[in-house]
């Protein structure tokens, strides 16, 4: 809470903090920062003031986060999206908002998975009659929406590339891979400590966050 001297109103204030976002380039995909932006939306009344959104420079990351705010706004407002007049309006306002080609194709797949995936996250005291209700076939379609959500769930999600596992590939590790088509992505690896110098750090292993 703020209390400034001199005044008898006091304002509370709520600062959220994304960590998911890398030194460069984009996260990998979307939903973590989908997550967070209705999360801050839940926290943020319509009695309550302006959210202030700032990054280091407030123009790449910011425009990033402003375009997809207002993006899913409109989106369940009209049922139609305008990302190129959104950017294009942000930047009349403030130069280089969304700076990078790469930031506006991240912008554009996290449009995507919001569209087709939707909410997604269950309290934990209605999971299991969420559940069940998943699970429950669809007379008409002869399917599930767990089923669906599944295949949507696979249409999202990027497939790994050979370039993508270029430490796993290398000659020196291939004895330690069970199976060449299962192998993790260099952004994932944990890296052992070791005390030969000729032996590999290299484990076919992935972190999770």
């Amino acid at each position: 809470c703020l209390l400034q001297r001199g005044y008898n109103e006091i304002r509370e204030v709520k600062q959220f903090h994304f960590t998911g976002w890398p030194d460069h380039g984009v996260p990998y995909n979307a939903t973590g920062l989908l997550s967070f932006i209705r999360r801050v939306k839940l926290s943020n009344p319509p009695s309550a003031g302006p959210i202030v959104v700032h990054c280091s420079a407030g123009a790449g990351r910011t425009g990033c986060y402003i375009v997809i705010d207002i993006m899913l706004d409109m989106a369940e407002r009209e049922g139609v999206v305008d990302i190129y007049n959104c950017v294009k309006a942000l930047r009349s306002r403030r130069i280089n908002m969304v700076q990078t080609e790469e930031q506006y194709i991240f912008i554009h797949d996290a449009i995507l998975e919001a569209c087709l995936c939707g909410e997604t996250a269950i309290p934990v005291c209605e999971f299991k009659a969420a559940y069940f209700d998943m699970i429950r076939i669809d007379s008409q379609t002869n399917s599930s929406h767990l089923k669906d959500e599944f295949q949507t769930l696979n249409s999202v999600t990027p497939r790994l590339q050979a370039e993508d596992c270029s430490i796993a590939c290398l000659p020196r590790n291939h004895d330690k891979n069970r199976f060449m088509d299962m192998l993790p992505p260099d952004r994932c690896l944990p890296f052992l400590i070791t005390i030969d110098g000729e032996s590999s750090n290299y484990i076919n292993a992935a972190l999770m966050d």
